[in-house]
Formats: C-alpha cells, sequence, structure tokens
C-alpha cells in the first residue's frame, strides 16, 4: 500500500460520525488537562503537557492528513 493509498483511507475515517464524536471527546479531554489549579508540581505539569499535546496531535490528525496528501499529490505533478 503506497503513502497515498493510507492517507486516502484515514480521509474515509475522517468522515464517520464516530470520529467526529471521538474528536469531541479529546477536546473535552483537552480542556479539563488544561486546567492548571490541580497541578502540584513542575513534574505534573509536564506531564499534562505531554498528555495535551499528544491529545492536540489527535484532534489534528484530520488536517495534517490533508496536508500530507496535498503535497504527494504535488510532488507527483512534478
Amino acid at each position: 500500500m503506497t503513502d497515498q493509498e493510507i492517507l486516502e483511507r484515514r480521509l474515509e475515517l475522517f468522515t464517520s460520525e464516530a470520529w467526529s464524536i471521538w474528536i469531541s471527546e479529546l477536546e473535552d479531554f483537552v480542556t479539563t488537562l488544561e486546567e492548571l489549579s490541580s497541578i502540584n508540581d513542575e513534574k505534573t505539569l509536564f506531564y499534562r503537557k505531554g498528555q495535551v499535546d499528544i491529545l492536540n496531535m489527535m484532534i489534528n490528525l484530520e488536517d495534517t492528513t490533508k496536508l500530507a496528501l496535498d503535497q504527494l499529490e504535488q510532488e507527483s505533478q512534478l
């Protein structure tokens, strides 16, 4: 399977209602994790930051996939 085929199949995933629900839940998790009042120390702060970074990566997966697909298509036209 080529990179382009993988990205195109991933785009199919984003059209499902389940994906929209999942992203909404992840956004809620991010909002909860960004609450700073429950952070007691620097270690917890950096751990939370990592959690939020990973969640944001998943939330932005659709946009990232579309950009990667666009780049592949542009490269194939050269």
